[in-house]
């Protein structure tokens, strides 16, 4: 068996989360507080779930390129499809579990390690992140390039 398609998944993976932790980053450094949660609370605003997800696919689509370039062979991409699913999964129980404690009340000033750990998505927000990923590995694994 050739390393390559386990290679390909494990640097696809890592784009993927790489992308999402600066880019993400950089968002909340540019919106803030404020504009990414509610007023008083950790719970997320539409604006951030919409970015989320937007950034969420071009992350899927560079993680797909990264995946292909490395193996071209169709496990790869199904691999890492599957792994973007069964993460996903975790993230939706997380999600769910989260909702059901409550959320201490949000200062004006939060920083974005404190952010991340206390904010609120919709478990929605969660599902669709699973069908956004999927969807940008198949647009590069599927598209008539």
């Amino acid at each position: 068996m050739s390393w390559e398609p386990i290679a390909a998944v494990v640097a696809a993976y890592v784009v993927i989360g790489v992308f999402v932790m600066v880019t993400f980053t950089i968002a909340y450094k540019q919106m803030g507080p404020d504009g990414a949660f509610r007023p008083g609370t950790y719970e997320v605003t539409l604006t951030w779930n919409l970015l989320s997800l937007v950034l969420g696919l071009i992350a899927a689509v560079l993680g797909g390129w990264v995946c292909v370039l490395i193996d071209e062979g169709a496990w790869a991409g199904r691999s890492l499809m599957i792994l973007i699913v069964v993460l996903g999964m975790i993230d939706v129980a997380a999600t769910i579990k989260k909702s059901q404690s409550s959320s201490p009340e949000r200062g004006d000033d939060v920083d974005n390690r404190t952010a991340m750990q206390h904010a609120r998505k919709p478990v929605w927000v969660s599902v669709a992140n699973i069908i956004v990923g999927v969807v940008g590995v198949a647009i590069v694994m599927y598209w008539p390039w």
